[in-house]
């Protein structure tokens, strides 16, 4: 089916009657959304380090409420939500679901490493990766209210698949611009660039969605990097800029 089809169906099955207007209706504008995702939670620690003193899930936490806090100073016109504010367990999927919920424009997953072969350090930023973008559409044509149509269920893969492109070429730039803010920072680290993963936290967001690794927690120096209040400032301070060009581009694209 051609792209203008596959448009048309869609049209067809979402159109109204036509009520007849009684006069001009007002755009109201919707505020902006942040989601920010504090990785892991509750029972879920995620990686630890200093004799398991230090948990992931603390430090995500910590420097997501430190994030909101500075984009609400910086932004005071926008809306910044976390997918938790406290030490409780979130399933992958709850967490795009309450990015979801609260129609966010943007989503980003907040990480520490880990290593597993040996001392590294680096800061990197994920975007979805394509088969997983794929499959996530794949799975709007099964499930969908119209899957016993193949027509129709054709015609939302296809908007869907073009939704995610969008989005994926959205969450990239934005990605680039994390590492770029990150890398003026903090020159003497290694930028460890952007990736492509199967990330689940980030299958099924309406919106672009990445997942920022900000440094090793399991590295001596970075990780106490990362729990010095100074430097992580610096990080926050990064992914602010980051995030308010970010909006520059896009607010007015929605």
């Amino acid at each position: 089916m051609r792209l203008g089809s596959a448009l048309l169906a869609l049209a067809l099955l979402t159109t109204a009657p036509s009520v007849e207007a009684a006069g001009p209706v007002p755009m109201v504008e919707r505020p902006f959304v942040i989601a920010l995702d504090p990785g892991h939670g509750g029972s879920n620690s995620g990686c630890a380090a200093f004799d398991g003193v230090v948990r992931e899930k603390d430090v995500t936490l910590v420097m997501a409420q430190d994030l909101q806090a500075a984009l609400q100073r910086r932004m005071p016109h926008v809306r910044v939500v976390l997918t938790r504010s406290g030490d409780e367990t979130v399933t992958l999927a709850e967490r795009v679901q309450r990015a979801n919920a609260v129609h966010a424009d943007l989503l980003l997953s907040l990480h520490a490493n880990a290593s597993s072969s040996g001392p590294q350090t680096g800061f990197e930023t994920y975007v979805l990766d394509v088969g997983l973008a794929e499959r996530d559409a794949a799975q709007v044509a099964r499930t969908g209210s119209d899957a016993g149509k193949p027509g129709h269920a054709h015609a939302r893969s296809m908007l869907r698949e073009l939704e995610l492109s969008s989005h994926r070429a959205r969450a990239a730039g934005f990605a680039r611009r994390v590492q770029q803010e990150q890398a003026e920072r903090f020159p003497e680290r290694m930028d460890r660039g952007v990736k492509q993963a199967a990330f689940d936290v980030l299958l099924g967001a309406r919106m672009p969605a990445v997942l920022f690794e900000a440094g090793f927690l399991d590295h001596p120096e970075e990780g106490a990097r990362l729990l010095d209040p100074g430097q992580r400032a610096l990080v926050v301070d990064g992914l602010v800029e980051a995030i308010v060009d970010y909006y520059h581009q896009h607010a007015r694209q929605r």
